[in-house]
């Protein structure tokens, strides 16, 4: 399981504006991206493409192929991206990791590939992101939450509120004492959520 910043994503397009509003949403999920105008621009190591169905033109079969229009926003596209650039399979699960704290650490997971980790001020500004990551990847996946268990007022509110959003969803509160794997390159806060991920998922729950 690796973090979407594996891989290369062309963004192709010949409307500056709107490939740069996509650019930009890559490169906050830490995506190596570049933009091209051309079909014949694309270079070898690109596995992910990004075009317009008005602007007519056609990539490489060989790439993954992205639509602007399939997508509602920058965002949603990015995240698209992102779970594209991991193993090929089946659409299954989406797993959101929570390490509830002063800030939250967060971990999304599609198919056991990593696409995003973030840290949250709040609660709320959590489920406005959460709502619109389960809009864009959620269809046809079955979704679950892993929240560690600290502090206990706010698990419990978090817990009831995933509850009221998300009726269909798993959710499960984890012991959260630390331990797991390593990670480099963010917060400790998103780390966390990474090894409550890891937990969930090593103990087959």
């Amino acid at each position: 399981m690796r973090s979407g910043a594996r891989g290369v994503v062309a963004v192709l397009l010949r409307d500056n504006a709107k490939a740069s509003k996509v650019l930009e949403a890559l490169r906050r999920l830490n995506i190596q991206a570049l933009w091209v105008t051309a079909p014949e621009e694309i270079p070898l190591t690109v596995k992910v493409v990004v075009v317009s169905k008005e602007e007519g033109l056609t990539p490489p079969s060989r790439l993954k192929t992205l639509y602007l229009e399939d997508h509602f926003s920058p965002e949603c596209i990015a995240l698209q991206a992102a779970s594209s650039l991991g193993p090929n399979r089946p659409p299954t699960s989406l797993d959101v990791a929570i390490d509830p704290g002063r800030r939250l650490g967060v971990a999304y997971v599609v198919d056991g590939y990593v696409v995003k980790t973030k840290t949250y001020p709040s609660i709320e500004t959590f489920e406005v992101e959460c709502r619109m990551v389960v809009e864009c990847l959620g269809k046809s996946r079955r979704l679950s939450f892993y929240i560690g268990y600290r502090p206990q007022a706010l698990t419990h509110e978090l817990v009831a509120k995933l509850k009221k959003h998300y009726s269909t969803a798993t959710i499960l509160v984890l012991p959260d004492d630390g331990t797991g794997p390593e990670f480099k390159g963010m917060s400790p806060d998103e780390e966390s959520a990474l090894k409550i991920y890891f937990k969930a998922t090593s103990e087959n729950i």
